[in-house]
């Protein structure tokens, strides 16, 4: 669908001379269709699109246009080619540590990078571990299959203080009365 309106929009919009290459056509369509779907409404945020233009015709785009601007990407794959099963993302495992009730933890980005420009505060700061918040812990379960999911038990973990959240009802651990 979204192919035919592409399309019927090219043809509305296009009226390319015949001299010109195919290539140059279909740039010349998409840089009218752009220019026709977005209006420049304010001057200060618009940049010189010389590359989608054919040589001569200056146009100039907004820098907010769905064009121009690339959309994130989890690379999660669904349905792997051999076995057809889920797959987890491997930045998440590098980067990331679950905890057994629930939460991603992380360490500061850039902790060790240009360090003699940094204050002992930052340094001391730098050296500490960030939480993730519900919305960024649900966005990484879902990146990750139920492996990654499930407790860890490590010899000597260093995690280990941060495993337990007893001061939270939810999350409280059991504890049995002999």
């Amino acid at each position: 669908m979204l192919r035919t309106f592409v399309s019927s929009a090219l043809r509305s919009v296009c009226r390319a001379p015949p001299a010109f290459a195919v290539q140059q056509t279909q740039r010349a369509c998409f840089s009218q269709l752009i220019k026709a779907s977005f209006p420049a409404q304010n001057h200060n945020n618009l940049m010189p699109a010389n590359s989608l233009t054919p040589a001569g015709s200056p146009m100039l785009l907004p820098l907010s246009s769905p064009a121009l601007s690339a959309l994130p990407t989890r690379s999660v794959t669904k349905f792997s080619l051999i076995k057809g099963k889920r797959k987890s993302v491997k930045a998440v495992i590098k980067r990331f540590k679950r905890l057994d009730w629930g939460a991603w933890i992380r360490t500061h980005t850039g902790r060790h990078k240009k360090m003699f420009k940094k204050s002992m505060e930052l340094r001391r700061r730098l050296r500490q571990h960030v939480f993730t918040n519900a919305t960024q812990s649900w966005l990484l379960d879902k990146m990750v299959t139920s492996y990654w999911r499930r407790p860890k038990h490590y010899i000597d973990d260093p995690y280990a203080p941060y495993h337990k959240r007893d001061e939270y009802f939810a999350t409280k651990s059991k504890s049995f009365k002999v």
